[in-house]
């Protein structure tokens, strides 16, 4: 009798312990990539002296690209981390032009808990080119007054007291 308990005892554990493991390590992967901080992205661009456009997760026709050249297969790595893709789009004053950053986030699981981000930056002529149709816009330098009612502004506000034009810092 008691020998069966101790049994059944060790048979919930085991099946515990398929579950949790289960759970951890890829159905909470699945639902759960992790997520990019705009911090994050901002403390980068800043470093290459750009500013922010937007950002995106990549879509099915950039991830086959393999930009970061990934293995195909079952990995260690894969095993004890998640991953999420992204495309940063930046525009440099300096050189005038949109730049393309893709961005992989790579989050290891407990115990190593660690979160690394690789930047790589596109050469691409024809896909910045595309880009900047994309994206071509006047910009507009506001020192002293705004561009929409001509409204004297202070140089730290973001937006117009008279029309209520958005101004980006």
């Amino acid at each position: 009798m008691e020998n069966s308990i101790f049994l059944i005892i060790i048979a919930i554990l085991i099946v515990l312990s398929i579950w949790f493991l289960t759970v951890k390590y890829f159905l909470y992967p699945l639902f759960f990539k992790p997520k990019i901080k705009t911090s994050e992205i901002i403390e980068f661009l800043n470093e290459k002296e750009c500013s922010f456009i937007e950002y995106k997760a990549l879509d099915k026709k950039e991830r086959q690209r393999n930009i970061f050249n990934h293995n195909k297969g079952l990995t260690f790595d894969k095993l004890v981390s998640a991953k999420s893709e992204y495309k940063i789009i930046g525009f440099s004053q300096k050189e005038n032009k949109y730049k393309i950053y893709w961005t992989e986030l790579k989050s290891w699981f407990q115990p190593f808990g660690k979160r690394n981000l690789n930047f790589i930056e596109e050469k691409d002529s024809e896909l910045l080119n595309e880009l900047k149709k994309d994206y071509n816009q006047e910009i507009i330098n506001v020192t002293d007054k705004c561009p929409a009612c001509n409204c004297g502004i202070l140089t730290n506000e973001t937006e117009c007291k008279n029309c209520g034009l958005n101004l980006v810092a």
